[in-house]
């Protein structure tokens, strides 16, 4: 763990600990623009704050229900309420189906 001006900070080999997936999974979520870290430095480092670690397990858990990652990028960047709801009637409907 790294300290940074707002806190501590994950390397990107302790945040996939955290998150329970391997580090390719990260670096590849960081160059579909998906899910970046908070930090990159000038030398190419990734470091991850304890904040994302919440914006992960939205992740693992639409990837859970069989969206696509090209959804989960579009859904974490137009996220709100309306759009949450619309997600979760979706994928109930598509649970009744199966």
């Amino acid at each position: 763990m790294v300290d940074g001006n707002s806190g501590k900070y994950f390397t990107t080999g302790e945040f996939a600990k955290l998150c329970n997936v391997k580090k390719q999974t990260l670096i590849h979520y960081d160059e579909i623009g998906l899910f970046s870290p908070d930090i990159k430095n000038e030398k190419g480092y990734r470091y991850y704050s304890y904040q994302q670690f919440e914006v992960f397990s939205v992740i693992t858990l639409l990837k859970e229900v069989k969206m696509p990652l090209k959804e989960i990028k579009w859904f974490l960047t137009n996220r709100s309420p309306i759009e949450l709801i619309n997600l979760f009637k979706e994928k109930s409907i598509e649970l009744e189906k199966k």
